[in-house]
Parts: structure tokens; sequence; C-alpha cells
């Protein structure tokens, strides 16, 4: 998990402007946009869009090893980049590689977790039917832990990355809502809780 601190940038880091924070069943996740970087970096620059996984919430300024970041496309929101790529990145292991979904699949989700939203709109993406009765592939609740399991190699990680931001980007997951945290308070059961930084949402 990444470790922050308030500090300048040293070797291998750079300072994040938090925009916003999501909480999901994967943990945390953070996304706003670079605002220093260190000598040595090679990888991004102040005014990069980018987001992390974190062991806690963050706001305000955090440093964020550099290796840890991934850049956020211009046309895919800061909200989307905190609230569905967790959850997004995993279901897509599942439909992907746990499983090779593909157009025309009768396809049963049985798993009820907070994961199987983004698994159900992943293989209604790759152009698959939802069905209850006479699947072709069953998504199991083993499924899902078999994806959390999965090691990807850098290569692999980069292109999964791509995939996730190209599905949010089409809008496969538009029908997974966010919830505030007075929403949660007030009982919402979306999967995702979405906290913003400093009072607005970044676009």
């Amino acid at each position: 998990m990444t470790r922050i601190k308030a500090l300048r940038p040293a070797e291998g880091e750079v300072r994040v402007h938090v925009a916003t924070v999501g909480l999901s069943a994967l943990g945390t996740q953070v996304a706003g946009t670079v605002e220093a970087v260190a000598r040595d970096s090679i990888g991004f620059a102040r005014g990069d869009r980018v987001a992390f996984r974190s062991d806690k919430p963050a706001s305000g300024r955090v440093l964020v090893a550099e290796h840890d970041l991934i850049g956020v496309p211009a046309d895919v929101s800061l909200d989307a980049a905190a609230g569905l790529f967790p959850c997004a990145l995993l279901a897509r292991t599942v439909v992907r590689q746990v499983h090779t979904i593909g157009a025309g699949d009768r396809v049963a989700v049985r798993d009820t977790s907070a994961i199987a939203p983004f698994v159900r709109a992943w293989a209604q993406h790759l152009g698959a039917s939802i069905v209850e009765d006479d699947p072709q592939v069953e998504i199991t609740t083993a499924d899902i832990r078999a994806a959390r399991a999965w090691k990807s190699a850098q290569g692999t990680a980069q292109q999964s990355a791509a995939d996730v931001f190209g599905a949010i980007r089409a809008g496969a997951f538009d029908g997974i809502g966010f919830s505030t945290p007075e929403e949660a308070r007030k009982g919402s059961r979306s999967p995702v809780l979405l906290h913003p930084s400093e009072v607005t949402l970044a676009a």
C-alpha cells in the first residue's frame, strides 16, 4: 500500500493534490493532480492527472511513490478514476482472464458481493447477455477470489488499466452510482462511497 506523508518529494516521489477519494470493497482509491516531482522523475510531470491506492483516506497534498501512480486520461473524470477503477479492474480480470467472455455468451453472475455489478457491466460491455437460466458461463464467488489473487506482469497491468479506462469512457459502468457520505448514512447501498476533497468534485 502507498505510504502517505506531507513532505517535499524525495527521490522516486511526487506530490499530489487530492481531488476525490473512492471507498469500496477493495479499499481506498485516491485521484488528483501532480503538483511537484522529484528531480529524478521520469514518468510524471506537474499537472498530470493520476490515481493511486492508499491504506487510508487522504486529503490536501500528499506524497506518493511514483511507481504507485497510474495516469488518468484527460477524458476520464477523477471521480470515475477514484470510484470505479479498482472494482472495474478486478471485474476485468474475472471476465477476461479467469473466464474469457465474449459477444453472444450467456452469463450468470452468482456472486452477490459489491463486485457483481461491475462483472455484469463488463460482460455486457463485451457483448454477453446476463441470464439466470441455462448460462454458458457461471461466475461465482470463487471466481472473484481467484481474480483477487491474480498477478499481472507490468505490461499486462498497463494494458488492463487502459482497457478499464476505455470501458469507463464508453459508459460501461454508467449504471453504477456513487454514494456520498451523507447518502451512505441514510442507507444508500451503492458499491462505492465517493468522498470529495475540499468540498467540490473534480472533473
